[in-house]
């Protein structure tokens, strides 16, 4: 005998941190890609200004993620904002990481 499928016509609304973690995550994705930009225009010679852009986009990258797990704690919702958030942040997080021990150790 097969198993009947139950299918579910309740539509469960989205977290609401989860809108919070894919703005902060878009945002600090929109200041990374300024940062980098500049750095390159700048031929490597960037002013400080653009580091504190960087430095920005890693500190709200972290945040973004944190209200991307926050996000998880909320019973019968949808989390697909909160992962898209958390893959774009968890992907600056190890960008910014990456190019900091460089910038060190170079």
């Amino acid at each position: 005998m097969q198993k009947q499928k139950r299918v579910s016509y309740i539509r469960k609304p989205f977290a609401k941190r989860s809108f919070l973690s894919l703005g902060l995550s878009v945002g600090a994705l929109a200041l990374g890609i300024i940062g980098i930009v500049s750095a390159v225009m700048a031929e490597g010679q960037a002013q400080l200004n653009v580091a504190a852009v960087c430095f920005c986009s890693l500190m709200i990258s972290v945040f973004s993620l944190v209200y991307g797990v926050l996000s998880f704690f909320e019973k019968d919702k949808k989390y697909i904002l909160s992962k898209i958030g958390m893959g774009i942040s968890f992907s600056l997080i190890i960008l910014w990481t990456v190019l900091i021990i460089i910038g060190i150790k170079g």
